[in-house]
């Protein structure tokens, strides 16, 4: 995964470096633009895969489910180009799940050395309400007048990190496995401490012109790195923030 970045990023740079080229041969007004978008989102901090201990999914809701950016448009030639932006977003979600052996801790009152730590069996709820900065570097090809499509890497920046949620009718097996049975009625969690302040992924996208100055786009996200910092082990599994981007644009 470590290379594959890596050579996203050099590929993403040599266009860079065939656009600046290409600005001291061309007049730079007629191949530079900017763009306002804004729009929703749909996904979550979640893993490649559905595990074992998560038995059922009693339902889903996306939370700060919205973007917010400029974007930079240098086009290369007459297919290709190449976008530099900066997006205000939210990546979150509400979920609630029935599970079986799930690895986690709630929290104490009062003491965090009080804390319950094992694996939970019953109902849980999961509310990630981040909020980031993201900066995307992309290519683009131009299909036809009206559609085009982009691809490249992101890095993302959290400006607010909120991670936390709740258990109810269910029982805790303390520290392993097999070890002392706890009912839990009702119990707390907060991991957003625990949040990562990087995210770094990649995005694949197209946009429909709709006119001189309107276009809608279509982008998905996904993040290579674990939401969470290296180190966590209150839950056993590793989450993502996967996204789908639906909005419009505006072109200055």
């Amino acid at each position: 995964m470590k290379y594959y970045i890596i050579a996203l990023v050099v590929s993403t740079f040599n266009m860079i470096a065939q656009a600046d080229e290409k600005v001291k041969q061309d007049t730079v007004g007629n191949n530079f633009s900017i763009d306002i978008i804004a729009g929703g989102k749909i996904g979550g901090a979640a893993p490649l895969s559905l595990p074992k201990e998560i038995r059922k999914i009693n339902k889903y809701t996306p939370a700060v489910p919205f973007l917010l950016g400029v974007r930079a448009n240098y086009q290369i030639d007459q297919k290709w180009g190449v976008i530099l932006g900066l997006t205000f977003e939210g990546k979150g979600m509400n979920a609630d799940a029935t599970v079986k052996g799930y690895k986690t801790t709630f929290n104490a009152n009062d003491d965090p050395n009080e804390n319950m730590r094992g694996y939970y069996t019953g109902d849980i709820t999961t509310k990630v309400h981040n909020l980031y900065l993201s900066v995307p570097v992309l290519a683009t090809y131009k299909l036809s007048e009206k559609w085009n499509v982009q691809a490249g890497p992101y890095i993302a920046f959290a400006v607010k990190r909120k991670f936390f949620g709740e258990a109810t009718n269910g029982y805790m097996r303390s520290e392993v496995p097999t070890g002392e049975k706890l009912i839990v009625d009702e119990a707390a969690y907060d991991f957003s401490k625990s949040v990562r302040n990087i995210d770094v992924g990649a995005s694949l996208g197209t946009s429909y012109n709709i006119n001189k100055k309107l276009f809608a786009l279509a982008q998905f996200d996904y993040g290579f790195n674990n939401i969470m910092k290296t180190g966590f082990e209150s839950i056993s599994f590793g989450m993502h923030n996967i996204f789908m981007n639906v909005g419009i644009g505006y072109k200055l």
